[in-house]
């Protein structure tokens, strides 16, 4: 089996390792449900360091391929990784981004509370600086894995029953429904950034795990933005898709492609 990882390769070993175990999982060799070998065995098997299988273990159950039963061993918990899909073309929840119809979603909010706006905030969602405005933090997490950190932003005065309300599922819905909002469309824009300690604190991954930063600004069709919406997506599970329209031929001035 020595052949499964090639020690003169680039590539990390427990990456080979993780990506071998990943294929088995995909071809069946093992199912879901069965319980790999101990790291022990399989470090004997490859003739690795056992810190370089445990390694391999932890991303595999960061992916959420495998689960650890403390004292009993490490099991295979599904066939392949959930990786949600964020559409960009189009407002969307979180339960959206996700293309199978049973899944476990549970929000854990961890802060609701009013604060004075930055400049920052105060211009965007057309209140005077440091004018009130209600913040919510929230993790967005499905099949036990958190996927994203989001903390929104409102006006105080138009959303402050925000504060006493249970927060959970599609925000969107909530302020469809309880504010009856006139959400028209939004304006995103995202960029790769390496988290902080707290930011991967609370989504369970490293620091060295890069993330995407999104800020959603949700307007009404009167132009009036009602929502600033700061997102922190876990780079190595999230998906962004955005379909684009048909190239028309002469737009191009400058001889570019």
């Amino acid at each position: 089996m020595n052949h499964i990882v090639d020690k003169s390769s680039p590539i990390p070993l427990y990456l080979q390792l993780a990506n071998w175990i990943e294929s088995m999982i995909k071809q069946d060799r093992f199912t879901v449900g069965a319980k790999l070998p101990s790291e022990g065995e399989i470090a004997k098997m490859f003739q690795l360091n056992r810190n370089t299988v445990r390694h391999a273990i932890s991303l595999l159950i960061r992916k959420d391929l495998l689960v650890k039963q403390k004292g009993v061993g490490t099991f295979v918990k599904r066939k392949t990784a959930l990786h949600p899909i964020h559409e960009l073309g189009r407002m969307t929840s979180f339960i959206d981004d996700f293309s199978m119809d049973e899944i476990e979603i549970e929000d854990r909010v961890i802060s609701k509370e009013k604060i004075a706006a930055t400049p920052e905030l105060a211009d965007k969602l057309m209140v005077a600086p440091e004018d009130n405005v209600v913040r919510i933090e929230r993790i967005r997490i499905a099949e036990k894995t958190p996927f994203v950190l989001e903390i929104q932003y409102y006006r105080y005065n138009d959303f402050k029953e925000l504060l006493e309300m249970d927060i959970k599922g599609s925000m969107y819905q909530l302020l469809t429904e309880k504010f009856n909002a006139d959400l028209d469309h939004s304006i995103q824009t995202l960029r790769a950034i390496k988290p902080t300690r707290e930011i991967s604190q609370k989504l369970g991954i490293p620091t060295s795990t890069p993330c995407i930063f999104l800020e959603s600004l949700a307007y009404t069709s009167t132009n009036i933005c009602i929502e600033v919406l700061h997102s922190f997506y876990r780079g190595d599970r999230y998906i962004f898709k955005v379909e684009t329209g048909k190239y028309m031929r002469g737009m191009d001035t400058n001889g570019s492609n």
